[in-house]
């Protein structure tokens, strides 16, 4: 597999990296934003009281600076969860957690308040040492890609790992009825420079073709059975997604095992 490079550090410098697919699902914000200079705070949080994005509690979220010496998990997620507050240092991660929540506020609502609820059951051993539920919440919420389709035949070749079917043979069909949205700001972080190997965590959605997929991913969180084991959530090679990255065009791009691996049969929701 080809090395992972730096992501760029300039904002103007990379302003063509972000018209790629990868970043799709919140262009609508992207465009709004300045593309000669950084963002600042106050524009974030300008663009939330705008649209009302607000946490589970109904509080108007708002994008702060970092208070310096509180970074635990328990102090991050409940200043969200209890007042939100969304701590937000000038880099590239934190930038889009903050577009993130402009994008998908209702799932990004219910990741707050389920890690508060754990971490509120647990305390102190849960803040030190995440539990599986907060594992898949974390997995979502960094490397998460909503995939949605009508077609639950398409849902299950990713279950079952067949990469040629799916992105081959069924290639027209993939690009009418599937949808994937990435929405792991963490993996949005890496997407600036992609490269062979890049891998998401699929949460898998059958919903039809107008349905919201705030919503969807929203309602897909609440379920508890879906947070009892990472394995809920299927691996998906980013690039071998149509227009994702011009080399899919050629079919033996998904030749390479190493990246579209076999794998095993998931028995995913």
């Amino acid at each position: 597999m080809e090395g992972r490079g730096a992501a760029p550090l300039s904002w103007a410098g990379a302003q063509a990296a972000l018209d790629a697919a990868f970043f799709d699902g919140i262009r609508p914000w992207l465009a709004a934003l300045p593309r000669e200079t950084w963002p600042p705070l106050a524009t974030l949080d300008a663009f939330a009281a705008s649209a009302g994005i607000c946490n589970a509690r109904g509080q108007p979220i708002h994008f702060v600076p970092p208070q310096d010496g509180l970074t635990s998990a328990m102090h991050y997620e409940t200043q969200i969860a209890d007042a939100g507050r969304v701590p937000t240092r000038d880099n590239w991660h934190d930038l889009f957690n903050a577009l993130q929540w402009l994008a998908f506020p209702t799932m990004k609502a219910t990741i707050s308040r389920r890690h508060a609820e754990l971490l509120g059951a647990r305390g102190a051993t849960e803040a030190k040492s995440r539990s599986v539920p907060r594992d898949v919440l974390t997995m979502v919420d960094e490397s998460g890609i909503l995939v949605a389709s009508a077609d639950e035949s398409l849902l299950e070749l990713i279950r079952q790992f067949r990469w040629h079917e799916l992105f081959v043979q069924r290639r027209d069909e993939v690009k009418a009825n599937m949808r994937f949205v990435l929405v792991g700001h963490g993996l949005m972080e890496k997407s600036l420079v992609p490269f062979v190997g890049i891998t998401a965590k699929a949460v898998l959605l059958h919903v039809d073709a107008d349905a919201s997929l705030d919503a969807a991913a929203a309602d897909w969180l609440e379920q508890n059975d879906h947070l009892q084991s990472s394995q809920n959530l299927a691996p998906l090679p980013l690039l071998g997604i149509p227009g994702w990255d011009a080399r899919n065009n050629d079919p033996h791009f998904y030749a390479n095992t190493n990246y579209f691996r076999p794998g095993r049969r998931l028995n995913l929701p």
